[in-house]
C-alpha cells in the first residue's frame, strides 16, 4: 500500500471526484481529501505542483491528474 494518497477535490458536483474517492474506496486505500473550493491552502498546494482542475491524485508525490484507472492501478500496486 502507497505511504500517502492525497486527493484534490471540489465540494460541488465533480463526477470524476466522485470516481476516484469510489475507486479508492473499493480498494480499502485510505487517504487525504484536500477540498480546494473550501480550503484556499489546499488550492494553493494543487496550484504549486501544476494543476488548476480536479480529481488530481497524489501517490506518495507523484500527481495523476483526472481519473486514469489504469495509472492509479499502477501506482498503487507499486507502492
Amino acid at each position: 500500500m502507497p505511504r500517502q494518497v492525497v486527493v484534490y477535490t471540489e465540494s460541488f458536483d465533480c463526477v470524476f471526484c466522485d470516481r476516484v474517492k469510489a475507486f479508492l474506496a473499493e480498494r480499502g486505500v485510505p487517504y487525504i481529501e484536500r477540498v480546494i473550493n473550501v480550503d484556499d491552502g489546499a488550492r494553493e498546494e494543487l496550484e504549486e505542483i501544476g494543476y488548476l482542475t480536479t480529481p488530481v491524485v497524489l501517490v506518495d508525490g507523484e500527481a495523476v491528474p483526472g481519473f486514469n484507472l489504469e495509472r492509479l492501478e499502477r501506482l498503487l500496486s507499486e507502492a
